[in-house]
């Protein structure tokens, strides 16, 4: 019996098949990391641009040759929408503000009351801008200036939260919502008014950018555009500071320029 021979399978063209793919498979990882990377870049640009909308005056101080400070820039938000580079001599009094203080205004508390600047000074206070149907920083804006006025039960301040929403935060709106945070009327107090008024002093007299988004098809909660900061004013109404309200370390500094500057309240005796 003759032994024939076993036919052998043809795997030459598989393999040629698998060497051609692989090279493909290659650009094909490439290509999309290529679009991961375009994607990180484009979120970082974004994240970038709306940081800085929000943190409007800040500071880039740049080193000599010798190592000495140089020049210190300060970027100052204008009324269009636009950011100008101010410089200012190191060692200087670079307060950007006013040193007449902020303008005169004349806004509407929890209770119906009209609150102006005058009902303010004699008294440092802080001032937070928000609204009640924001979905974004406001709430914690909001705890953070519970919880200064919490640990600071001690001294005498005013707590201002103006809103942003007018259309929407009316006093009976603003006193529910200080309500739930167990807020000290008495001392904190949330303002509301006229729109075109809010804005105006927003921007000019604190120098903060503060604008609706009328034009974008945003997420109810993410209409209006403003500052997560809060300012320090002192008792004849002039800013002093800025303290941003997402970063703990500006919130304990914001504290301890409290303390140095507001004083004890006076305690009667009964």
């Amino acid at each position: 019996m003759n032994d024939q021979p076993t036919p052998q399978t043809e795997s030459l063209p598989e393999a040629n098949s698998a060497t051609r793919k692989t090279p493909l498979l290659l650009i094909g990882s490439i290509l999309w990391g290529l679009c991961l990377i375009g994607i990180i870049l484009g979120w970082y640009q974004w994240r970038k641009t709306y940081l800085a909308r929000l943190n409007v005056v800040d500071s880039n101080v740049t080193a000599d040759d010798d190592g000495r400070s140089g020049k210190v820039i300060k970027l100052v938000p204008q009324n269009d929408g636009t950011v100008s580079a101010v410089e200012v001599t190191p060692g200087s009094d670079d307060n950007p503000w006013s040193p007449d203080g902020i303008e005169d205004f004349s806004f509407t508390d929890t209770d119906g009351n009209p609150v102006t600047k005058a009902d303010l000074l004699g008294k440092p206070f802080i001032i937070a801008f928000i609204f009640t149907y924001c979905r974004g920083p406001c709430p914690n804006v909001t705890r953070e200036m519970r919880e200064i006025s919490e640990r600071l039960k001690e001294h005498d301040f005013h707590l201002v939260s103006l809103t942003v929403d007018p259309k929407r935060d009316t006093t009976e709106v603003l006193k529910a919502y200080g309500e739930a945070q167990q807020a000290d009327f008495s001392r904190w107090k949330f303002l509301t008014g006229d729109q075109a008024e809010i804005y105006g002093l927003i921007q000019r007299s604190f120098l903060m950018p503060v604008q609706e988004e009328l034009d974008r098809d945003l997420k109810p909660g993410f209409e209006i555009i403003h500052s997560t900061n809060i300012m320090l004013v002192d008792a004849t109404g002039r800013v002093i500071g800025k303290f941003n309200a997402q970063k703990p370390e500006e919130v304990s500094k914001l504290r301890r320029e409290l303390k140095r500057i507001a004083p004890l309240k006076t305690s009667h005796p009964s």
